[in-house]
């Protein structure tokens, strides 16, 4: 019986240790996963950058199902489209309104719009980035980083670097309303730790939630888009890093 009593314990003591106390678990629980971003042309910790930005990760656009513009602006605080500026409502052309501030002219752009630093016409092509590392988005005159066009924010595209290994993935999703999306990727190195490649091809499309009063078989509100991107990377040294994107 004494001997029982003895395992009993010892194992009881054992268990103890091993457990994480209620400390522990807290501080566990509220360890925050540090975010790099590039809000002033390095990157940084995001608690550690003085400019109001906003980070959306590549796993959080997967998981919010953020495929375009207008599903970004609905999910980001302070951010909207305007699809009206070119006289017909789409996404041909679009204008970003953030904090208020709304394009006097069709074609001013209070807003600026990056790939990886690099400026691009069109809010719609930031969203073209097949699996991106991130979004940023900048609040507030940025025109000493980005230039006479960012003096209400920016909005910044990051692409995701390749990998060490060849590797590539495939997700399709399909949904109500004829809701298909198929995307693909692959990337690998082309010179270990010098020289990688990342090929990224994104298809969308979706039928509309109103039928046509003067043609039931058609639907308002149709989206469709396919996009396709590439990316080469360069890192001659430890301190230098240069991407190409098309």
């Amino acid at each position: 019986m004494v001997a029982t009593i003895g395992i009993m314990v010892a194992a009881t003591s054992a268990m103890a240790a091993d457990a994480p106390s209620g400390k522990d678990k807290k501080e566990e629980s509220n360890e925050l996963e540090e975010i790099v971003v590039t809000a002033r042309k390095r990157e940084e910790d995001i608690l550690k950058t003085p400019v109001s930005v906003a980070a959306i990760t590549g796993a959080e656009i997967d998981q919010k199902g953020i495929v375009s513009i207008n599903n970004l602006a609905d999910q980001t605080a302070g951010l909207n489209i305007n699809n009206n500026s070119s006289g017909r409502s789409d996404r041909s052309f679009q204008q970003i309104i953030l904090r208020g501030f709304t394009p006097a002219t069709t074609d001013s752009t209070p807003v600026a719009t990056f790939i990886d630093g690099v400026p691009v016409s069109s809010p719609t092509a930031v969203m073209s980035v097949s699996n991106p590392e991130r979004v940023e988005l900048l609040r507030g005159p940025q025109s000493a980083y980005f230039g006479r066009n960012a003096f209400a924010g920016a909005l910044n595209v990051v692409n995701k670097q390749p990998g060490n290994d060849y590797g590539g993935s495939v997700t399709a999703m399909v949904g109500t309303h004829n809701n298909r999306r198929l995307q693909a990727e692959v990337d690998g190195p082309i010179v270990d730790n010098k020289v990688g490649f990342r090929i990224g091809a994104d298809h969308y499309s979706k039928d509309g939630s109103y039928k046509n009063a003067a043609d039931p078989s058609q639907t308002l509100g149709d989206q469709s888009s396919h996009s396709g991107n590439a990316l080469l990377t360069v890192k001659p040294t430890e301190n230098l890093s240069i991407k190409r994107s098309a």
